[in-house]
């Protein structure tokens, strides 16, 4: 969305990625292993960070939102207070 009030990007570390979607697969019955989703998931990043058409990088005006330490609700608050302080400002 480039032409957004306010862009976020968001984003945690790999291990955490690959943690969340372990349990993500594995809550819907997908028999795989830590090990794999992160191999899968550092190959989806090389690739989508190299393509040549919008490749996966933050937008030069996006505010970054590291949602390592945060859990789904803390994360949606954060943003929240991110899009209201750019209403306010």
């Amino acid at each position: 969305m480039p032409d957004a009030h306010v862009k976020l990007y968001i984003s945690a570390s790999d291990p955490v990625r690959a943690r969340r979607r372990l349990h993500e697969l594995q809550a819907k019955g997908v028999d795989t292993n830590y090990e794999t989703v992160l191999a899968d998931l550092l190959e989806r990043d090389r690739r989508d960070s190299q393509r040549a058409t919008a490749p996966l990088k933050p937008a030069q005006d996006a505010v970054l939102l590291d949602t390592t330490e945060l859990d789904i609700e803390s994360a949606f608050e954060r943003a929240c207070q991110i899009v209201d302080q750019w209403q306010r400002s």
